[in-house]
């Protein structure tokens, strides 16, 4: 089986989330045909990470998505002012086994990750993983020896010692830059000859090709006007810094098919052009889920009657795989958001029952509003889900 990933980077510059500006980031980018989405965001504001903001960007994302794709969230998780969303269709939730991290900081050595690298590795229900790295490099042309530097130190964030890693994306803003004068660069986006400072002047072209970072990785061809530094609300260049391919989509692995690789002039809400790249990866997964809990199939609940639901565990799982921060949500029906539920119980929290001579575990939840839920169990040593219930019905009682 082939799924399409497409992957988004973009650096926001500290600038806000709007309606206007998340719909112009993603609208037209994703199809029926894709089956998980990476985004990579880079300098976000401090009051989104703190919890200080209103609106976040990634709530705005996940909002946009549910709403227009139907995508379910699948993971997050962010270092700083650095974040990586990860959405897959509903169906792919029983395929993934495991959801790992990692993470890398290089601001100020190391005690904060303002610069630095985040790495997600999905773990598919075969011999497989698919593997998503993102980064924010050191800034500055004259400092080009750091960031390849940067890219060794953060290497571990692409789990290169895993066997399994099927496909590798790497992305972000990579900071490297034209090695030509103002003058030049913006002549030359203005004629159109600017894609040939790609193979003479790009920085991260030769440290690829001369073997000084990203050993093994693949870039599709750039067919783009560089990507910083626009003029917000615009894009045109803004006189101040050599226009640069800072934003890059990068690649290693087997059965990988190039699709597309694009920048999005729509997207203007920042000083960097968001980056999008799409590919189409052989995928082999089992072909139907692999619950390591499976829950008892729930009839219609009366909404005044407390929720019981009843689950049997893997006789492994809790051996292998167990955690005492396990725990069990009230999700929608639609699953929007397999990180948060609407309802949750720590599974340490839950009783025994025998019924018929069975060994269920039991979970109880109080005044749940009338709806269509599911319940799910939320791996904590996994971070992802590892038995989803089908769907039941809460009502009033007549």
């Amino acid at each position: 089986m082939d799924w399409k990933i497409t992957i988004f980077t973009y650096n926001l510059a500290m600038r806000p989330s709007y309606p206007e500006a998340v719909h112009n980031f993603l609208n037209g980018n994703v199809d029926e045909h894709t089956h998980l989405v990476a985004i990579g965001l880079q300098e976000v504001a401090h009051a989104e990470t703190i919890g200080g903001a209103m609106i976040t960007w990634a709530q705005s994302i996940a909002a946009w998505m549910n709403k227009n794709t139907r995508m379910v969230l699948l993971a997050k998780t962010f270092q700083a002012t650095n974040q990586v969303l990860i959405f897959g269709r509903k169906q792919l939730i029983g395929q993934i086994k495991r959801i790992d991290y990692r993470f890398q900081r290089n601001t100020m050595r190391g005690l904060t990750g303002h610069k630095g690298s985040i790495g997600v590795r999905l773990q598919l229900t075969s011999p497989y993983s698919i593997v998503f790295v993102d980064s924010h490099f050191v800034h500055g042309p004259e400092n080009n020896s750091k960031r390849i530097e940067q890219y060794h130190t953060n290497r571990i964030c692409s789990f290169p010692e895993d066997k399994s890693v099927r496909a590798a994306f790497w992305f972000g803003d990579f900071n490297f830059r034209v090695e030509e004068d103002l003058e030049t660069v913006i002549g030359k986006i203005k004629n159109g000859t600017h894609l040939e400072l790609l193979d003479s002047r790009d920085q991260l072209k030769r440290a690829i090709i001369e073997r000084d970072a990203f050993i093994g990785f693949h870039e599709q061809p750039i067919t783009f006007e560089p990507t910083y530094r626009m003029t917000v609300g615009t894009t045109e260049p803004d006189g101040k810094r050599v226009p640069s391919w800072t934003d890059r989509v990068l690649y290693k692995g087997d059965g990988i098919t190039e699709i597309s690789y694009c920048n999005n002039k729509r997207a203007v809400a920042s000083d960097h052009l968001p980056v999008i790249a799409s590919f189409k990866v052989a995928a082999t997964v089992a072909p139907k889920p692999q619950w390591e809990v499976v829950f008892e199939h729930l009839p219609t609940w009366y909404r005044s009657i407390p929720l019981v639901g009843r689950f049997q565990v893997n006789s492994q799982f809790y051996k292998e795989n167990g955690s005492y921060r396990d725990w069990i949500g009230v999700f929608p029906a639609t699953i929007d958001d397999c990180t948060t539920a609407i309802h949750w119980i720590y599974a340490a929290t839950c009783f025994e029952q025998i019924i018929e001579g069975e060994k269920f575990l039991a979970c109880e939840f109080a005044d749940i509003p009338v709806g269509n839920y599911r319940l799910g169990y939320f791996a904590s040593h996994l971070n992802c889900l590892v038995g989803l219930s089908k769907v039941f019905q809460i009502v009033d009682q007549p």
